[in-house]
């Protein structure tokens, strides 16, 4: 039985009719989501988050994977009661930041201008986070970035031989593998504490150099809870997951330093950014 549809934010599937609708079945609840593309996607996850299912026509593996990794998991980390954000996350000095923002906000982008940096990349798109030994952990994702051509042309190179993500789209990903020589951006593999959270305001044409402001528990929980993965009022996890997901956000807003990011539009004001960023985080946590 049908009791409701909505429609999962994600900027990889904006250009998808996709949707999300709670099925009531003989066994228990189950969440159907759909995409539709150059052919259809649907993938059934019971309601603990303990198995999924998926069916398509027409579309290829890799963007069946590329969902499946993508809003896919994000909901079952979230139906497994895994705190999870629409974030991107960086090791730097020993320590993880997370990076949100809306979409097109420029996660990845300012991701990638950190890796050309040398810094390792622990995921893209979702950020799990875990608390052990009384600190705030990103656990790594998968290796590898979604970026528009324009962001892999200033930092990457040309885009010529990376996947599209999806036909229909340019974004492509950028493998994250370790070289001895140092060509290739690196994947950090293990979990990493938690040094701050950045949260990425509205680009603004013209300015001169980025503001990094502090956010207060209260509005960084608001924050936190405006950027988890599939993160609607639509679709309701059940009350007890609900309370359990709102009482770990402002835990870790009450936490772990949080930073609310004013930047440029241009991408090359990207070097004053992680500089800024790499700055703000030393002083956090004392490197």
């Amino acid at each position: 039985m049908l009791e409701g549809e909505i429609q999962p934010p994600s900027a990889d599937v904006r250009q998808l009719s996709s949707g999300m609708r709670v099925l009531s079945k003989a066994d228990g609840t189950y969440f159907h989501m759909w995409f539709c593309g150059d052919g259809r996607l649907d993938f059934t996850i019971d309601s603990e988050g303990t198995q999924v299912s998926a069916t398509w026509t027409l579309s290829v593996i890799e963007e069946v994977m590329a969902l499946l990794l993508g809003p896919v998991l994000g909901f079952v980390l979230r139906l497994r009661g895994v705190l999870c954000l629409h974030a991107c996350a960086v090791a730097i000095g020993g320590f993880a930041i997370a990076v949100l923002g809306s979409s097109g906000a420029g996660k990845s982008t300012l991701a990638a201008a950190l890796a050309r940096r040398g810094y390792a990349i622990l995921s893209d798109d979702r950020v799990a986070l875990n608390h052990c030994d009384r600190e705030w952990q990103v656990l790594p994702g998968y290796p590898r970035l979604r970026l528009w051509p324009e962001a892999i042309q200033a930092l990457y190179g040309s885009e010529k031989g990376l996947a599209q993500v999806f036909s229909f789209s340019k974004k492509r990903f950028v493998d994250l593998t370790d070289s001895s020589d140092g060509t290739a951006w690196r994947f950090h593999r293990q979990p990493l504490a938690l040094g701050a959270l950045y949260v990425l305001g509205e680009r603004k044409i013209g300015l001169s150099a980025p503001a990094i402001e502090h956010m207060r528990p209260a509005m960084a929980t608001v924050a936190l809870m405006t950027h988890r993965t599939i993160a609607t009022d639509h679709l309701q996890l059940a009350s007890d997951k609900q309370a359990r997901e709102f009482a770990g956000l402002s835990r870790v807003a009450m936490e772990v330093p949080t930073r609310r990011v004013i930047c440029s539009d241009r991408l090359d004001a990207l070097p004053q950014l992680c500089d800024a960023i790499v700055e703000d985080l030393s002083v956090v946590v004392n490197l």
